[in-house]
This record gives C-alpha cells, sequence and structure tokens, in this order.
C-alpha cells in the first residue's frame, strides 16, 4: 500500500496535521510519502515538486492581469490593467484568504503521484490544479478537509469573509470546481463535526462519502509537566495563574486577539498573559494584567515545556476549523478556555478538560475564564481524555481502516 500525501506547505497548522498523519504511517510501516510545491524542512519521505513537470494552464483572474503588465502592451492596455488589479485588492480586503482551483501544476505526471495506490489530498490551494486532476485522476482519492476551501469557490473560513464583494471571482471558480468534480468518486474526511456540517450544506459536496477523523498528537512529545519546572525554563513567575495565548497569526481577527484582550480587563483577579508566536502590539490596549512574551517556539518538546507553565490556555478563535494548539494543550495537562467555535465543541467537555464560552463575544470570554479559574480540575482525566480521544498513532490507525476499506472495495 503505497499513499502519497499531497500538500502545498510544509509549515502551518495544516501541514503539521498532514506531517503527524505521515510519520505515524511510517512508524506502522506503510509506505507514506509527501509531495510538496513548497519543501522547506527536512522531514523523512518528503518530496519538492519539480517544475520539470509543471503545465501551462490559465492562471487565476488577478494573475492573467499581472501577466498582462509584464508584456508589451501599449500605455492604455497597462494602465487598464493596473485599475483591474488595484479593483481587486480592493474588494478583497477583510478576506483572510482567498485561492484558486486551478493554476499550472499537473501533479499526475509526477513519478510519486504515478506509483501511488491512494492519493491523499491535505491543504492544496495553489498547488492542485484541479481541471486536470480529476479529469486524468484513475486512482482513489481521499480529501482531508483542513478548512472549508472545498466546500466553496476560494473562501476558506465564513466569518467577515466580503462574500458580496468577491461575487464574481466565487461564481467563477465555483464553476470551475462543479465541472471538476462531475462524476468524480472521492472520500471526504473533515477534521471536525463542523467541517462535515458545512460541507453537508455545500452543493459541492454534500453528495460525496464522508468521514470524520480528528487531528491527533504525539503523545510521547506532548505530555505532562512539572509546573515549577516548566515555569523556570521559560523565566516564568512561579506563583500566580498564568493564561498561555499563541497564534502565527496575531493580527487575524478570526483568532481573537483584541476579544481575549477585553475580556482581560474584565477580570479582577490578578493573572500573568504569556503569548508565543507572533508579537501583538499591546499598547492600543488597557490591560491590568502582566504580560510576558516567548517569542516562536519551534521545537515541539519545548512548546509542550510552555503548555505545561500555564495554568490555562486560552482559544479565542471565533472560526476555527480543528486547533491543534487546543490538543496540544491538553496533552500537556493544561486546561483550555475556548469560544464555541468549530473544533473547540468536539474537543472540549466542559468542566472535564476546560471551558467553552456561552457566545462569541468578549463578556462571554471572561465569564468563561472566571469560571476557570474557580475550576478543579484532575490532570488524570484530563491526560486519560486526550489519550482515548486524540492519540495521533490512532488517528493514524483510522486512516490506515480507510485505506483498506477503500482498495478493499473500490468505491468511496
Amino acid at each position: 500500500m503505497k499513499i502519497l500525501h499531497i500538500n502545498t506547505f510544509d509549515t502551518g497548522g495544516a501541514a503539521t496535521a498532514c506531517r503527524r498523519i505521515h510519520l505515524s504511517l511510517l512508524e506502522k510501516g506503510v509506505d507514506s510519502k509527501i509531495l510538496l510545491l513548497h519543501k522547506t524542512k527536512n522531514i523523512p519521505e518528503t518530496y519538492a515538486f519539480s517544475s520539470r513537470v509543471a503545465k501551462k494552464t490559465r492562471p487565476p483572474r488577478h494573475q492573467r492581469v499581472l501577466q498582462k503588465l509584464r508584456s508589451t502592451f501599449t500605455r492604455y492596455e497597462r494602465k487598464k490593467a493596473e485599475k483591474k488589479i488595484a479593483d481587486f485588492e480592493r474588494r478583497k480586503q477583510g478576506a483572510e484568504i482567498f485561492t484558486f482551483p486551478y493554476n499550472e501544476y499537473d501533479v499526475t505526471t509526477h513519478p510519486l503521484y504515478q506509483e501511488a495506490d491512494i492519493i491523499q489530498l491535505n491543504w492544496v490551494s495553489g498547488f492542485l490544479d484541479e481541471p486536470s486532476f480529476f479529469e486524468k485522476n484513475k486512482k482513489p482519492v481521499i480529501w482531508r478537509m483542513a478548512d472549508l476551501y472545498a466546500c466553496g469557490g476560494g473562501y476558506h473560513y465564513e466569518k467577515d469573509f466580503p462574500f458580496e464583494a468577491l461575487q464574481p471571482e466565487l461564481d467563477e471558480n465555483f464553476s470551475i470546481r462543479k465541472k471538476a468534480l462531475k462524476g468524480t468518486k472521492i472520500c471526504l474526511v473533515p477534521i471536525s463535526d463542523w467541517v462535515e456540517k458545512k460541507a453537508q450544506e455545500s452543493t459541492l459536496l454534500r453528495n460525496f462519502p464522508k468521514k470524520v477523523i480528528h487531528n491527533g498528537v504525539d503523545l510521547t512529545i506532548f505530555q505532562q509537566h512539572n509546573k515549577c519546572f516548566c515555569r523556570k525554563v521559560f523565566n516564568l513567575p512561579q506563583d500566580g495563574k498564568i493564561l498561555l495565548f499563541g497564534s502565527q497569526a496575531v493580527s487575524n481577527k478570526r483568532k481573537g486577539f483584541g476579544l481575549l484582550m477585553k475580556a482581560l480587563q474584565a477580570i479582577n483577579r490578578k493573572v500573568h498573559l504569556v503569548i508565543f508566536g507572533d508579537a501583538p502590539v499591546l499598547s492600543k490596549f488597557n490591560l491590568n494584567h502582566p504580560v510576558h512574551s516567548i517569542g516562536t517556539v519551534t521545537d515541539e518538546r519545548m512548546l509542550s515545556v510552555l503548555y505545561g507553565a500555564a495554568d490555562y490556555f486560552i482559544m479565542p478563535s471565533i472560526e476555527e476549523a480543528f486547533g491543534q494548539v487546543t490538543v496540544e494543550a491538553l496533552a500537556s495537562g493544561t486546561p483550555v478556555i475556548s469560544f464555541p467555535n468549530g473544533g473547540s465543541l468536539d474537543i472540549i467537555v466542559n468542566g472535564l478538560n476546560g471551558v467553552i464560552a456561552t457566545d462569541f463575544t468578549a463578556e462571554a470570554l471572561a465569564d468563561a475564564i472566571q469560571l476557570a479559574l474557580e475550576t478543579d480540575f484532575d490532570m488524570e482525566a484530563i491526560d486519560q481524555d486526550v489519550r482515548s480521544r486524540f492519540d495521533i498513532r490512532k488517528k493514524a490507525e483510522s486512516y490506515l481502516a480507510l485505506y483498506r476499506q477503500i482498495l478493499a472495495k473500490r468505491q468511496y
């Protein structure tokens, strides 16, 4: 059984989840490989896509305009093209990310594709040319849904997305994807019940079979530590409660950092806020609690120690497909306080391993923080829950079972 995972990057949350699945499959003796458009890390059995097997295809509208600018057109045509670019960028304001279902790459010509028994798509925006791929592909395909990208015409999340402003591009992409998927047989793997619900509501995806498989973590890396030791490692105060927040995109409104700041202003009890990842601008917030900025932590074992230094991890995202940091924190023995976003609803059990706010307001988050501060969480119960539900080795077994079912029945 040869599995080929296709992913655009080897960095970011979706890439981390793909890597964890891949490494667990390798550990079980499965022939697993990852094909990447952008390879930056030395991960076993991961390969960069060679530009020598790229193909020419009609690029997205804004890229066609850019190509015009690079060509020898009249001044009038260049100014017209510049106007189109400016118009697209203006209308795109507010979109966290907007991508297209087609590009210049043809993964079906790559030797790794040709030797594979099953193709597992992951986060493939900017890499997978859907029209040519689904037309040429004759292999079983699993599309692991890391967000909502496959559901529509270019958006990855819905909150605050400028649907009306980008309707022309959305309609064009939707039509292209609908045509590409017509008559295909793929199995969708949403990473949460919320993603599955969105896929079921999508006219593009509702008729495809779906199997929810949550993300998992390596429990030999993310594990409980002595809190005093953890705080010494990061030079954090030994007394007082520590709330931990981390994100690679603090400025992203969806991540909810602004709401967290407002919520903390309502907390009368002194707490320490520890932030890792991107350094936010704190001067605009009137915060009456000490703040400690750790910076980026790339080593996962050190990250587990950082989780262990905190009393609670805060997940203030207003929309999240899963939220791997939530499970990482729990595996490290740290309860989680979260908004009721899609992933957290699958992960957090109120009173057992954290607290979910009643709604998406700063006031509700403040109430959840206060409730968590008053709750005595059972660390052994948290550990048992994580091991039963989010062990990456068990998730790899779920994927293996799905692969075997697909290969045995040849229907999916």
